[in-house]
């Protein structure tokens, strides 16, 4: 698994030759739809500069009764940024409550310098509201266009008392000009409160041309015998061919024997031209076809184009193979159509529906969900 990153807080600016290619990141596409719902959110936004803005999303159910819902208020004064946000679930009572809140509180304290503070607080049957953890994070920007941050978690033990459960140090540095390294290294609190170094992942980013970008990392698990152990190794690059962007990564994790293998190979392309752009992504799985060593088991296509007004319209659409016979033609699972349009000033809709292929082999819809933004 990949090491969390606790806490939020804000990355550290990239060098300007990063900036003509995307970030060459792990690919995880996951689609999650458990039941046929419907999502509905408002947001009441304010105009004067400094009052909080809020916004409500809520998921209603076939029926059309609300499972839940997350209120969100986001407020900012000079260089502090709070956002509180509170998950409330429909109980047995049939009123909507809340289970969970959490606050970040993120300020620039220097030039170089951002400190963000993370609580996390449950809600007992009866309303009661306790602190489940905290998070400090603090970031600082190098002069030599390195960084370290460094993430602090802490919870209450059985006395209520809070003690320091885990830390993650990352430092990034330049030693030459386009490399860039980066150490991650996660401490968690072993049973006498003494942080060990557990897990840690390495990285290295070169820039080969101007239109080439490599990145190799390697993430490593101490052993019983404390030994550092990689279990997983990630290789790709990003370059540029004409009009068209590619990305590619290859990722290995150990296998049952123990020993390095490759999982999973990804591809991106995108173009854009006429205002449109296309983003194709095909992943690779072993046997995934059911022979081949290394075979296409799923393809995402994405469109998005722009309108009139401002906004856009995006189409993606899923292939995947049958779990029962995968060696069969691919043919689309998914569909997910989502259209951003201007409804006044500084006020945008989304509206956004999924339809999911059902035991009949028809796509039905599943899910609807419209968010209304706003704009200070």
């Amino acid at each position: 698994m990949a090491i969390r990153m606790p806490g939020k807080y804000t990355p550290a600016e990239l060098e300007e030759w990063r900036m003509t290619l995307e970030r060459i990141a792990a690919l995880c596409f996951g689609i999650v739809i458990t039941s046929a719902a419907a999502t509905a959110q408002t947001a009441s936004d304010t105009t004067a500069q400094g009052e909080p803005v809020r916004s409500v999303t809520e998921r209603t159910s076939a029926a059309g009764d609300a499972r839940w819902q997350r209120v969100q208020t986001r407020s900012e004064s000079g260089s502090r940024d709070v956002v509180v946000e509170t998950l409330e679930v429909r109980g047995i009572e049939g009123r909507l409550a809340p289970i969970q809140e959490i606050v970040i509180d993120t300020s620039r304290t220097a030039p170089n310098t951002t400190q963000t503070r993370r609580d996390e607080f449950g809600f007992a049957p009866d309303g009661r509201r306790t602190l489940l953890e905290v998070t400090d994070s603090r970031r600082d920007t190098l002069a030599n266009g390195g960084s370290t941050a460094i993430h602090t978690t802490s919870a209450p033990d059985l006395d209520g008392r809070h003690r320091v459960t885990s830390r993650q140090v990352e430092r990034t540095t330049s030693a030459s000009p386009g490399v860039r390294d980066t150490d991650i290294t996660l401490m968690v609190a072993d049973l006498d409160n003494t942080l060990q170094a557990t897990e840690r992942t390495e990285s290295t980013e070169r820039l080969i041309n101007p239109g080439l970008v490599r990145r190799d990392s390697t993430q490593l698990v101490r052993d019983t015998n404390g030994r550092w152990q990689p279990i997983e190794v990630r290789r790709g690059e990003a370059r540029i061919v004409g009009s068209e962007r590619m990305e590619e990564e290859t990722i290995e994790r150990r296998d049952v024997n123990g020993k390095l293998a490759v999982e999973e190979r990804s591809v991106i392309r995108r173009s854009n031209a006429d205002d449109r752009e296309q983003e194709v992504i095909e992943i690779h799985a072993p046997y995934a076809d059911g022979s081949s060593p290394l075979a296409l088991s799923q393809r995402i296509h994405r469109t998005t184009t722009a309108t009139a007004d401002g906004g856009r319209s995006t189409i993606e659409e899923v292939e995947s193979r049958s779990p029962i016979a995968p060696g069969d033609p691919m043919r689309v699972t998914l569909r997910t159509v989502t259209t951003v349009r201007q409804i006044g000033r500084g006020r945008w809709l989304t509206e956004r529906q999924v339809f999911e292929r059902d035991v009949n082999g028809q796509l039905r819809a599943v899910i609807n969900e419209t968010e209304e933004t706003a704009g200070r």
